[in-house]
């Protein structure tokens, strides 16, 4: 990013979030590899600032599962283990399933045509930046009836962890199938307000998922 498309978004948003929108959109593209360190001072440069919104910038992708902080070390981005994939997933399963019971009994009418309106349009996407966030998009409008803040907050931080393998491993036409059947499924689920089927079908598609991205992690070189 030049420092004028830089200082331009400075004009509407604080440093910290431009570098850290900046910086997770490049890790999610691979750009920054898992276990790449990433310089304060070359990150500060680049967008003519301080390192200490760099810093701050750090510490949420930090918090979000992005980034691992190291004293004395610096900043690397974080190549999760299978055992830490496995735990996100499960951890995502308990919150997603519990925010779609709840949300389940509170949507209108209006915000299930438009949960549909969004299936249509990543069913026809061939994109694989805009599947990525067609599908976060889709889901995060299944979930948000259900007011729980906290709770969304969690699952946009987990979803976040593992959407490096999604941009780079789950293209439309390799995973399009089988995502736009379960993704059908509940939202039929969730029109008819039947929360249990909408849960059981919103778990297997998680599970799936969780396959997909241990093979893929599994087939990786060790670094």
């Amino acid at each position: 990013m030049s420092k004028e498309i830089a200082t331009t978004q400075f004009r509407y948003r604080t440093a910290p979030e431009v570098v850290a929108d900046a910086l997770r959109e490049a890790i999610h593209r691979n750009e920054y590899a898992p276990g790449a360190q990433l310089h304060q001072e070359e990150i500060a440069r680049k967008f003519g600032i301080s390192r200490i919104p760099v810093r701050d910038a750090l510490r949420q992708l930090q918090a979000e599962g992005l980034v691992e902080l190291f004293p004395n070390r610096g900043a690397f981005v974080s190549n999760p283990t299978p055992e830490e994939l496995r735990e996100v997933f499960h951890l995502r399963i308990l919150l997603e399933t519990y925010a779609l019971r709840l949300a389940v009994k509170e949507y209108t009418d209006e915000e299930l045509v438009r949960c549909g309106e969004m299936l249509d349009a990543l069913e026809k996407t061939a994109d694989r930046a805009e599947w990525s966030r067609g599908d976060h998009g889709f889901h995060s409008a299944l979930y948000a009836p259900c007011r729980q803040p906290r709770t969304l907050g969690l699952i946009e931080n987990l979803r976040g962890s593992v959407n490096r393998f999604y941009f780079l491993h789950f293209s439309p036409e390799q995973n399009g199938a089988a995502n736009d059947k379960e993704h059908r499924e509940l939202l039929a689920a969730c029109v008819r307000r039947d929360a249990e089927a909408a849960v059981t079908v919103l778990e297997a598609h998680l599970q799936r998922a969780l396959r997909e991205v241990e093979s893929i992690q599994a087939a990786e070189p060790e670094a």
